[in-house]
């Protein structure tokens, strides 16, 4: 199922005008919308299917051209996206200027252009089309990109994974960011700003059985903006689907979605004819990881440091690196080095391993710690039962310290693991009406520069697989089976 709204403001002029009537808002990088010529250039006559998306097929057409020349059609865009410093801090967005090219097409002998063309897989908003010959603009238009919206599959039971598949997502602030509301509750954002306007966000159904509504609102500050017809960007879609939850329920109990591969600094060693690795290099706490290398000096005896992070935000006292000896390597006499390392209970993320002889670093190697679940408890009872999620280890960085939970997909809060090394206990109550209730964990963002225009901070990022700045966490997933509601009059404050 797909919606794809009619833009009323398509600009059919030079990118400058364009930037003008249909960005909405500036980008935290906006780029100069310079005129491409000074020379006054022919137009470019676009004709496509309205409202234009992503994949949908275009003609551009010139005539006065000259004569058997060859036509560079060109594609105006962005490159860029979220930006990591130092692996730790996250900086917003950042975007520059560039163009692609849609293909070379010949001017026939009266003069005249004809070239077809796809739209790419590209942001949404207003992309200049220029014809070039030998390198010089000779004719330009724009086309307006919309986004579109599909949700999969529109029904099952309690617990369904649902997969929002967008693309045309823009890449100015007002443009960039969606929210989803599920029932009229706010469930988290999507974004694309770093792939090119095209991700899938992911969450999963809930009760009771019946039928629950699923609007997108464009996202000022990762809320929903309600009475978008009154905005500056009202011509921008708002899709709004209809989920039927059914009977049942689909795989109860707790569990995290499938790591991506995580990013690996290269091994660093200090002398040539020097080898290490760690394999695997990234799991859970208490993975069990082979160190091997060759090139050591034979018979040496290395101390082997874990290098890790400590401190506090809250605090103000901000983050130091540490460094733990946890065990010694010994080369043996052909200056071979093969051992086991039981990963240690630490924040999540990228952590260095480094043999040292006496001070001197002789090789430094890396593994990624995983998020794991150590249980989730009880798994049932009436509602007003207390239960527990113990978490081992949550990330460190401004992007990964954190996770974002919802109940039955409405917001619930955020935890984060840093200033407990990663171990994270979370206790909150079951509430609803009897039967399989959902909560999950979604990755977030927990803070960027103050300057910043669109602050996404602590809030679910539903496509967090394809759009998270930096690593890609995965989500976590559990269900609470209340037996019975408990009655009223049973209530009673707790305060502890």
């Amino acid at each position: 199922m797909r919606l794809v709204p009619r833009c009323r403001r398509c600009v059919a002029a030079g990118f400058a005008a364009a930037l003008t009537a249909c960005s909405g808002s500036p980008s935290t990088t906006p780029p100069a919308a310079t005129p491409v010529s000074s020379q006054k250039l022919a137009t470019l006559d676009l004709v496509y299917d309205k409202p234009a998306i992503v994949g949908a097929s275009a003609q551009a057409t010139a005539t006065g051209l000259p004569a058997g020349k060859t036509v560079d059609l060109t594609w105006g865009t962005v490159t860029g996206g979220w930006v990591i410093e130092d692996y730790y801090h996250f900086r917003g967005k950042k975007y520059s200027e560039t163009t692609t090219s849609l293909g070379q097409f010949p001017v026939d002998s009266s003069g005249r252009l004809q070239a077809r063309f796809t739209i790419p897989e590209d942001y949404g908003g207003v992309h200049e089309v220029i014809a070039l010959i030998d390198g010089k603009p000779v004719a330009q238009n724009g086309i307006n990109v919309t986004q579109t919206f599909g949700l999969t599959p529109t029904s099952g039971p309690v617990g369904t994974p649902i997969e929002l598949k967008v693309t045309g997502l823009g890449w100015r602030t007002m443009e960039s960011t969606w929210v989803v509301n599920w029932d009229n509750q706010e469930l988290g954002f999507v974004s694309a700003a770093g792939t090119r306007g095209s991700a899938v966000a992911r969450f999963r159904a809930t009760g009771p059985s019946g039928d629950h509504i699923v609007k997108l609102y464009t996202g000022w500050q990762g809320l929903g903006y309600l009475n978008y017809e009154q905005s500056p960007v009202a011509a921008l879609p708002r899709p709004q689907f209809t989920f039927r939850t059914m009977a049942g329920a689909v795989r109860t109990g707790g569990y995290a979605e499938p790591y991506q591969p995580q990013p690996i600094r290269r091994t660093e060693v200090q002398k040539g004819g020097v080898r290490f690795s760690i394999a695997p290099t990234q799991g859970p706490v208490g993975t069990r990881a082979a160190l091997r290398g060759e090139g050591f000096t034979p018979g040496a005896a290395m101390r082997l440091v874990w290098e890790t992070f400590v401190g506090s935000r809250v605090s103000g006292e901000g983050f130091t690196p540490q460094e733990h000896e946890i065990g010694d390597v010994k080369a043996d006499a052909e200056g071979r080095v093969d051992s086991t390392l039981v990963i240690p209970e630490d924040l999540g993320g990228l952590h260095g391993l480094v043999l040292r002889n006496g001070d001197e670093r002789v090789a430094r190697g890396y593994f990624v710690i995983e998020t794991s679940i150590v249980e989730m408890s009880p798994r049932s009872g009436p509602a007003g039962t207390p239960a527990t999620i113990h978490l081992k280890g949550v990330g460190w960085t401004e992007y990964d310290n954190i996770y974002v939970a919802t109940y039955d997909n409405a917001y619930m809060g955020y935890v984060c693991g840093f200033n407990s090394g990663g171990d994270v206990v979370i206790n909150f109550t079951a509430t609803g009406d009897a039967g399989t209730h959902v909560i999950d964990l979604y990755p977030g963002i927990y803070q960027g520069p103050s300057t910043e225009p669109q602050q996404l901070y602590r809030l679910p990022q539903l496509t967090y697989a394809d759009d998270h700045p930096g690593n890609r966490i995965p989500a976590l997933r559990f269900t609470f089976e209340v037996t019975r509601t408990r009655e009223s009059h049973a209530l009673t404050p707790d305060y502890d």
